[in-house]
């Protein structure tokens, strides 16, 4: 299979800025490469520090490296007015004109790119609708809650149908609802060809959501591959359910050790070391007369292997994600 089409490309990008008193400059990105290719959701994994606003930054021509190359859409040196149309950004903490109303926002938003006003005035009310803010839309945004004003970045993001959407921590601040919202547009925009590419710190949305993954810690990257390549194919144990509960004799019998059973209401769980010791309980038991409710593989999560990179990369750093 080919290789899609790089929008993406990130080729040993340093970043530093000055801090403190002294204005001693301090490396927050650390050579760093990595490329996103059309039609993935890509998602840049790190604790708050860890480098992933500064990159965004980069990306967007807010903040310009120290060294690199950065290219999008095959054009070196970021966003430019040729290709800004075809680029939607939510920064973390986006900044609103506070008395203007959603509406007002989305209008400005929209002329600066390039819109014609009565597709600004459609794509608004569509936003507005799929961002759950209909009602506030005639609203100003200093009434809205932070949860309002999150909803209300990715709004303008979206509005004029961008290739290219570049989130950064677009679940924070947003109750289950809002999460589930972000998941679902994210989905979508997967499958209507769109490129996406976001930051995150909560793992289990990227783990559920992304193509590939990269691990960056304090500026450098850790890892970078498939949610699959990253977790690995390896089952940790295989997860038993018998209902109504086999007695106790019937595991001995099978030379199932006593404290790998444990007894949950009307059911008796069993946790077997990979799937052949599995199979085996299963056919030994059954023959017997058990009955096998469910029976579940466990493998590695990404929380897991982000926390094994950090604990081998162990060492200081600064950043700038707050």
């Amino acid at each position: 299979m080919n290789s899609p089409r790089p929008v993406i490309e990130v080729e040993g990008i340093v970043k530093s800025y000055p801090m403190g008193f002294w204005r001693r400059r301090v490396r927050i990105l650390n050579d760093i490469s990595f490329a996103v290719g059309e039609n993935e959701v890509v998602g840049f994994l790190g604790a708050n520090g860890a480098g992933k606003t500064t990159t965004l930054k980069i990306l967007n021509c807010l903040a310009f490296p120290d060294a690199g190359i950065v290219r999008l859409f095959g054009e070196r040196g970021g966003v430019r007015s040729a290709s800004r149309r075809r680029i939607g950004f939510m920064p973390e903490q986006p900044y609103f004109y506070e008395y203007l109303t959603g509406f007002e926002f989305l209008d400005l938003c929209g002329r600066l790119n390039g819109m014609g006003r009565e597709e600004i005035r459609r794509r608004s009310t569509e936003m507005l609708a799929r961002v759950r803010l209909s009602e506030a839309g005639y609203l100003a945004i200093r009434k809205y809650s932070k949860g309002m004003m999150q909803r209300l970045g990715l709004a303008q993001a979206l509005l004029h149908d961008p290739e290219l959407v570049i989130l950064d921590e677009p679940m924070s601040g947003l109750d289950p609802m809002g999460r589930m919202d972000v998941r679902g547009i994210i989905t979508e925009l997967k499958t209507a060809g769109r490129t996406v590419f976001f930051s995150s710190h909560i793992i289990s949305d990227v783990e559920a959501l992304c193509d590939r993954v990269i691990l960056l810690d304090h500026g450098k990257k850790m890892a970078e591959g498939t949610v699959s390549e990253l977790i690995g194919r390896e089952v940790r144990f295989v997860e038993l359910v018998f209902s109504p509960p086999p007695p106790l004799e019937w595991l001995a019998a099978e030379g199932i050790p006593a404290d790998r059973a444990i007894r949950s209401g009307d059911a008796l769980v069993v946790r077997a070391g990979d799937v052949e010791e599995a199979n085996r309980w299963i056919s030994g038991l059954g023959a017997r007369g058990a009955r096998l409710r469910s029976m579940t593989q466990a493998k590695r999560h990404l929380e897991e292997i982000y926390l094994a990179h950090l604990a081998l990369n162990d060492g200081s750093g600064a950043g700038d994600d707050a």
